[in-house]
């Protein structure tokens, strides 16, 4: 007799079967049923499936759909984190650089901080880096805190840019060099950092790394100063009387976001209001003012300042 084949039967193995259980869960949880997410989760970890113990870490951790438990908390990350979690390392990172698991502490979770951050996570890179530059669970070395910071920010991460930049400008753990500082500062500067903004604002005012322009350095300090910067805030005030002051001249003038009046108002000045030229193009120049208390840009028509 012939056989025919079995059509549709599909045999799971362990693994996959905890991968349906942790997307099952993973479907409770978004729609804010905890407990079915978690009987989900509970099903899958128990199978070894590292995303689920980290899941489980979390909902104990938070207490969502049970009652908050950081033991058994630590429990499920530990287990993910054997499971080579890169999430669940980091957790566990946390918890004893905050000194919340009892018996445990900074100096037991650089363990867990180089395991992930070996496997390039940007947090981990980064926390190390700050640990070997404080001196704290390690010993203080501040040529591994480069190394770190340098790897988290070539993955751009904004503080790490920043801080490696400091290293740079200041020798501390590498060879010192202007050049690279200002390009790790411009790099965090762009992406909005107001440290690395302030810091970048100095170079140019001090013309390390780059040729001095006052004006590029009132740019920089104004949007760290934007950004919460207090000290950007007195870096403007001295840097003002190296640019060239001038006057509204209108009754009242509208101040522009860009060269031309397609632009959005930012502001209207008054006649005799003193303004700060950083540069001009095609007729119209970019000048700095206080508007409401505010270190502000915007660009003016050369007919309206004298």
């Amino acid at each position: 007799m012939k056989l025919l084949p079995l059509i549709g039967l599909v045999f799971l193995g362990a693994s996959a079967l905890a991968s349906a259980n942790y997307e099952a869960g993973l479907e409770e949880y978004q729609r804010g049923h905890y407990a079915s997410a978690i009987h989900e989760w509970r099903t899958a970890a128990e199978r070894g499936d590292g995303e689920s113990q980290f899941a489980l870490g979390m909902m104990f951790e938070r207490g969502q759909g049970v009652s908050e438990d950081r033991d058994e908390a630590y429990k499920w990350y530990r287990l993910s984190a054997d499971n080579g979690e890169i999430n669940a390392k980091v957790r566990l990172a946390e918890l004893f650089l905050r000194e919340e698991i009892e018996g445990k502490g900074p100096a037991d979770a650089v363990e867990w901080l180089e395991k992930a951050a070996e496997a390039e996570d940007v947090a981990a890179q980064f926390q190390l880096g700050l640990m070997y530059l404080e001196g704290l669970g390690v010993d203080e070395d501040p040529r591994l805190a480069a190394r770190w910071f340098e790897l988290a920010a070539e993955q751009g991460h904004v503080a790490a840019q920043n801080n490696i930049g400091s290293l740079y400008e200041t020798g501390r753990g590498v060879e010192q060099s202007y050049s690279r500082a200002f390009e790790w500062y411009e790099r965090a500067a762009k992406q909005n950092d107001p440290f690395a903004q302030n810091n970048l604002g100095a170079m140019h005012a001090r013309g390390q790394g780059v040729d001095r322009n006052h004006a590029w350095a009132v740019f920089w300090f104004v949007m760290a100063a934007q950004g919460g910067n207090e000290l950007a805030k007195e870096n403007i005030v001295a840097s003002l009387p190296n640019l060239e002051e001038k006057k509204i001249a209108g009754s009242t003038v509208n101040i522009r976001g860009g060269a031309s009046t397609d632009f959005d108002r930012v502001a209207s000045l008054t006649r005799g209001t003193p303004v700060h030229v950083l540069g001009s193009m095609e007729g119209w120049s970019q000048v700095y003012f206080q508007h409401e208390g505010v270190p502000t840009l915007g660009w003016v028509s050369n007919t309206l300042i004298e």
